[in-house]
């Protein structure tokens, strides 16, 4: 027996299509990122965007190699991908708890995290000096009271400040500041 269902978009199927129009787009531009990976750079290092879309905020940040702990397990002083593969899930559980929004007492931890390895262009051309961090936050509605906080910061002087640019077209903000691990926390819209 066929039956013919009618199909009544409602704001939940919408918003459904949207979610799921962004996680494809994502993932597009994430494979594009990942299969370039060995020479291209997703993001200035130490820089990162956030931009607001409905009750989602997408994460796209550069991070030091050398944020990270105990990733060279051959001591040459650099971090291959192989090391890099080894690590990947320690260096996910990093992020996850020291990359995150807050508003009042609630912290948001990123979801559908996509890390790419970013190979450096100098003379050590095989090893990584940056991890691109994907991903994105869900809010429970809109807010732009968050506060972004980073506490992964390199030993390495001048690799201890990010540039973080903010936006919310649907309510026309823009914002840029910057994060050090003295001040590793600030409000995302004033």
């Amino acid at each position: 027996m066929n039956v013919l269902i009618k199909h009544t978009g409602n704001k939940k199927e919408k918003a459904m299509q949207r979610i799921t129009k962004i996680i494809i787009m994502l993932t597009v531009i994430a494979a594009l990122i990942l299969s370039n990976s060995a020479r291209a750079h997703a993001m200035v290092a130490q820089h990162g965007t956030l931009n607001y879309v409905d009750d989602h905020v997408f994460l796209l940040l550069s991070v030091p190699v050398s944020a990270f702990l105990a990733l060279d397990d051959d001591n040459d002083g650099e971090v291959s991908m192989i090391e890099f593969n080894l690590h990947r899930k320690r260096i996910s559980e990093v992020v996850k708890s020291n990359i995150y929004l807050v508003e009042k007492e609630t912290k948001y931890f990123i979801e559908g995290l996509l890390l790419s390895p970013t190979i450096s262009h100098t003379e050590h051309y095989n090893n990584i000096d940056q991890i691109t961090v994907m991903g994105r936050y869900t809010l429970p509605d809109n807010k732009t009271q968050a506060h972004f906080n980073i506490g992964v910061f390199s030993p390495t002087k001048d690799l201890q400040t990010y540039t973080i640019s903010a936006t919310n077209k649907k309510q026309n903000l823009v914002r840029q500041f910057e994060l050090k691990e003295a001040s590793n926390s600030q409000k995302v819209f004033n």
